[in-house]
């Protein structure tokens, strides 16, 4: 699995992070932890322990220690930005923060990418919902796989979204809704980086959608290549998707529509990879130091002297 590739993690629950505080402090023995997080003092320990191996199924942030004991693991998950981490149980849960762990040197040239794009309803979830979903394997520099599909959004699409994007109501109505595209859609997804041109858009979308169909919350490292054309090709007037292909002679067939935009996305992506590592970035540790280097900017200094008036401002 690609180090930040996209994972799927249960929601928290008022038990699991009654847990995570109460392990804050240390290990704990199991008939201790079940008899405080659920009232259960004295529990037989068979018991406990099944209640403990039901309740942190699919929760690599709780582990058994040598002694058998229930601990907090030190581990983290990649956040939305290229390498920054964060603790896996957020420092409200106790109150002994833990530290993230360091980005690790992973050659660029080993990750695979997942470039993702979603047609909407139009505006933000979760009122509003996906229409049509892609996404686009890239492994060694080549378009591996193309996932798409149409999805019935359970709601109305207004008229000037079907003018941009010409899906219609009639193209989605017997389409799979999106709970049934879930696992199909997450094969793809997990292990892999996510990509988007505006990736919060499209992540917030996914994220929101994935929830609301299985329960569970995704994590993984983002790459925004609205983000990286702004680091790489900063003599561009603009780094829409339109100039970016234009600028690499990427054809896209099929604008806003969501093969046809993940498809050009992926072929720029490996553009704009290629201009990175011409620049000296070959890790995911390179990739976020060019990410959030910001050039500085001098500031002017005002004259002491009075500048002269170019217009009557008594009027």
């Amino acid at each position: 699995m690609t180090y930040g590739g996209i994972q799927t993690r249960p929601e928290t629950t008022f038990l699991t992070e009654k847990a995570a505080r109460y392990l804050a402090d240390g290990p704990a023995d199991v008939v201790d932890l079940i008899g405080h997080i659920c009232n259960l003092p004295a529990a037989p320990r068979i018991v406990a322990e099944h209640m403990a191996q039901a309740m942190f199924a699919g929760r690599p942030e709780f582990v058994q220690d040598p002694l058998g004991r229930w601990t907090i693991a030190e581990i983290s998950t990649p956040s939305t930005r290229a390498g920054d981490l964060v603790p896996a149980v957020s420092p409200d849960a106790g109150r002994r923060k833990r530290k993230a762990a360091p980005v690790p040197v992973q050659p660029l040239s080993s990750l695979t990418w997942v470039v993702v794009d979603v047609e909407t309803t139009g505006g933000p979830p979760p009122h509003h919902r996906i229409t049509e979903i892609a996404a686009v394997i890239v492994r060694n520099g080549e378009l591996q796989e193309v996932f798409e599909t149409l999805v019935n959004p359970e709601r109305s699409i207004p008229p000037f979204v079907s003018r941009l994007t010409n899906i219609t109501w009639d193209m989605v109505k017997n389409a799979p809704k999106f709970s049934a595209i879930v696992p199909d859609l997450l094969d793809r997804l997990e292990g892999n980086v996510f990509v988007a041109h505006n990736a919060q858009f499209d992540w917030s979308f996914l994220s929101h959608e994935i929830q609301r169909a299985s329960g569970a919350r995704i994590t993984g490292n983002q790459l925004c290549t609205v983000r990286l054309a702004r680091r790489l090709l900063p003599h561009l007037p603009k780094r829409s998707l339109d100039y970016v292909a234009n600028y690499f002679g990427v054809e896209i067939s099929g604008r806003h529509r969501a093969a046809g935009d993940a498809i050009a996305t992926a072929r720029c992506l490996v553009h704009l990879l290629k201009e990175a590592e011409n620049r000296g970035c070959t890790t995911w540790a390179d990739l976020d130091r060019l990410l959030r280097h910001r050039a500085s900017r001098k500031k002017k200094r005002r004259s002491a002297f009075p500048s002269p008036v170019s217009k009557d401002t008594t009027a």
